[in-house]
């Protein structure tokens, strides 16, 4: 089992334009936001911040994702800034870093929690 959804606060096309080039995605409307499932969750897992960063551009984004094999990531990008990045494989910490207010992601629960709470 696993769970991989990104936010972007930005109008579905563009959402879909920026992401023209990654099959299989699926999209809907949650207000402000556009909330993107990758039903395979290999397409998003394992990016580098920098591309979090040029994807979200000047909106804010929030990604998580985790499976049963202890994997689980998460970043939360706001103004150009990442407020938070937290990586896990193999139920070992491979990135922890920055704070965010609005949730305390410690651990691979924490991420899912998320998922399940807040996408």
């Amino acid at each position: 089992m696993f769970d991989c959804k990104l936010r972007i606060k930005a109008p579905l096309d563009e959402v879909k334009a920026r992401l023209a080039d990654i099959e299989s995605l699926e999209y809907t409307r949650q207000g402000d936001w556009t909330l993107v499932e990758a039903p395979s969750g290999t397409q998003l897992f394992g990016w580098e911040v920098d591309a979090w960063m040029e994807l979200a551009g000047s909106r804010e984004l929030c990604y998580a994702y985790y499976d049963e094999e202890q994997n689980a990531e998460f970043v939360h990008i706001r103004d150009g800034v990442c407020l938070r990045v937290y990586q896990e494989y193999g139920g070992e910490v491979d990135t922890d870093e920055g704070s965010d207010s609005e949730c305390a992601i410690s651990d691979g629960a924490d991420v899912a929690d998320y998922l399940d709470e807040r996408m």
